[in-house]
């Protein structure tokens, strides 16, 4: 199994564990996750939050879409 492999593997882990967390503070909101847009939100408070999501949205144009 190559490096590659490897990660490719566990962004799609990753990707599927968010959606999975989705699912789940929108189907069953008793168990008291938040869903993504209430994170965002969260974050988005504090200038320090709002640099953080910034950063964010910057690494992953940088990785994902300047190829």
């Amino acid at each position: 199994m190559t490096t590659y492999t490897i990660t490719v593997l566990g962004f799609a882990a990753l990707a599927i564990g968010v959606v999975v967390l989705e699912l789940l503070a929108r189907l069953r909101p008793e168990v008291g996750v938040p869903s993504a847009g209430e994170c965002l939100g969260y974050l988005m408070r504090t200038r320090a939050g709002r640099v953080l999501v910034l950063l964010g949205w910057w690494w992953t144009g940088w990785h994902f879409f300047a190829r």
